[in-house]
């Protein structure tokens, strides 16, 4: 199987988005007391933000990479 560098790539941050995913669930299940204190957004949600759009570019790379 050969596996290019875009792949291993887009595997790597699909992993870190579920890790992301589920530490925000976990934090909100833990601080659901404390909600109306927070107004602030969780720097968390930040970084998957990003990395999201970061898998969301990558997978249009890998797409146009692949019909061509």
């Amino acid at each position: 199987m050969n596996q290019s560098p875009l792949t291993l790539l887009l595997f790597l941050n699909s992993l870190f988005c579920i890790g992301l995913v589920l530490n925000q669930n976990e934090s909100k299940k833990d601080s659901s007391t404390n909600q109306s204190e927070r107004s602030t957004s969780n720097p968390l949600e930040r970084i998957t933000s990003i990395c999201l759009i970061f898998q969301l570019i990558l997978l249009i790379i890998k797409l146009k990479i692949t019909d061509s």
